[in-house]
């Protein structure tokens, strides 16, 4: 009989083992399923901060072309935005082939604003951005 009250109490703590087993079995995939969701979440977040910086840096790109576009509107009207900015506001006629020289290199500066806007739609349409 004593047997069999040792038997008994074996397999009462090889049960408390499988119970013991299993629990750390389950908390061991709930912390996995757990990784892989805070990594999903990482990812958007890093997705959406180069989404924001693509925008940032388009937006300093505008701003320096609008900056360059106003230049170039003083330069054709005979004013140098050097000379403006030590108190200078005297006008000087532009000679033809001066305004011939910033028409060419205006349009040059139009063509690489449309080619970077068309850039940066496509990218913003690729990211999945309206």
């Amino acid at each position: 009989m004593a047997r069999a009250t040792k038997l008994a109490e074996n397999n009462r703590k090889g049960d408390e083992m499988n119970y013991i087993v299993g629990f750390i079995f389950i908390v061991l995939i709930g912390y996995i399923f757990e990784q892989r969701r805070h990594i999903r979440f990482l990812e958007k977040v890093n997705y959406n901060q180069e989404t924001r910086h693509i925008m940032a840096d388009h937006e300093i790109f505008l701003l320096k072309h609008q900056i360059g576009t106003y230049v170039f509107s003083l330069e054709t009207l005979g004013y140098s935005h050097d000379n403006i900015n030590k108190g200078d506001y005297t006008k000087h006629e532009p000679s033809p082939e001066k305004l011939q020289a910033l028409q060419a290199e205006f349009q040059r500066q139009e063509s690489i604003y449309r080619s970077k806007n068309i850039e940066f739609e496509t990218e913003l349409e690729l990211r999945g951005v309206e």
